[in-house]
């Protein structure tokens, strides 16, 4: 191959042509206003560091928090999303349609001899799924209120919630 064909293919990136991220000018004079977001196939987000307010006043993006949530329920949600996940299990699901059945005058048992255990299993199952989530909340709170040191100007470093931390901001990592 001859040795200029590899300009033709996918271009190398020059370190000349980057972004420079506390100014936000390209080198070349342009500013980044003259490239939308999504403006054309090659999509850029600019990261303002050490000024994360400059996100904020420029809502071009919509970024997330910073905030871990691991739960699979909330005080709303528990009740119907428990009850499904039970009820996924074919075993949970045919004892509640034997004990359907079982309430019918023709069925030649009774109800409560199927709906008992039935109750009595998906019962503790939901405790058990109610004591994990709990854990997993406990574990949660404790790494959203975790401190990190986050760069407040002039060299020094405060101490923020993780759960704060926000888009731009510098944080100091060390070893453990």
């Amino acid at each position: 191959m001859a040795r200029g064909s590899r300009s033709r293919g996918k271009k190398r990136m020059r370190f000349s042509k980057l972004y420079t991220y506390t100014a936000c000018v390209r080198p070349g004079g342009g500013t980044t206003d003259e490239f939308p977001a999504g403006g054309g196939p090659e999509f850029s987000i600019v990261v303002f560091c050490n000024t994360p307010e400059k996100h904020f006043q420029q809502p071009a993006y919509k970024y997330k928090s910073n905030y871990v949530s691991t739960t699979k329920y909330n005080l709303i949600t528990f009740l119907p999303k428990a009850l499904f996940e039970q009820f996924r299990r074919v075993a949970n699901l045919y004892f509640l349609l034997a004990g359907a059945i079982s309430l019918t005058p023709v069925a030649p048992y009774s109800a409560a001899s199927l709906i008992a255990p039935l109750l009595f299993v998906v019962g503790v199952s939901m405790i058990k799924e109610a004591v994990e989530d709990s854990r997993r909340f406990t574990q949660d709170q404790e790494i959203n209120n975790r401190k990190i040191k986050v760069h407040s100007g002039q060299g020094k470093f405060k101490a923020r919630a993780w759960k704060k931390l926000r888009v731009g901001d510098v944080v100091e990592v060390g070893k453990d």
